[in-house]
């Protein structure tokens, strides 16, 4: 017995170990869709934000022909902060309610404090041809702070002996 049977045994065992975990891990679960697709989770930061950010509307429409994504969202934001990069995930259902995938939106507009605003998305995204119905909801965003450096355009006023050299 040398270093190399004590090599591959230890292997062995180590492989072993892993499929048994996997194995665990996917029984825990709800199959291997609940694995792939695990639960929606907003950040500490994000959900705090969330009770003065809403959609309102949302709507993800798949053209009969292509790939072709249409996607509107109309978000309030009835907070004190203006409000930017926000995320958007839809969690897409067959007729029958399975579901048939997620994908998410990223609006980089600014929601202005007190404001309200709509954005549309049309894409070339694969999503599943059997998916009629979406649930959408915001799982990210950021307040949006004022710029470090602001650009004054107009017209440079010179003092002194302008043209004398």
């Amino acid at each position: 017995m040398n270093g190399k049977f004590w090599g591959n045994v230890g292997f062995g065992a180590v492989l072993v170990c892993l499929v048994a975990f996997a194995v665990t891990k996917i029984s825990a679960s709800s199959g291997v869709e609940g694995l792939l697709l695990p639960e929606v989770k907003v950040s500490d930061s994000t959900a705090e934000l969330l009770h003065s950010v809403e959609l309102v509307r949302s709507a993800v429409m798949l053209q009969t022909t292509g790939h072709k994504v249409d996607a509107a969202f109309a978000i309030e934001n009835r907070g004190g902060h203006d409000i930017k990069n926000i995320s958007v995930l839809c969690t897409l259902f067959d007729a029958a309610g399975k579901e048939q995938g997620r994908d998410k939106w990223i609006v980089f507009d600014t929601v202005k404090a007190q404001g309200h605003g709509m954005f549309t998305f049309s894409d070339n995204r694969f999503i599943s041809d059997s998916a009629v119905r979406s649930k959408c909801q915001i799982v990210d965003l950021e307040i949006a702070k004022a710029p470090l450096v602001t650009v004054h355009r107009g017209s440079a006023k010179v003092s002194g002996d302008s043209g004398k050299h």
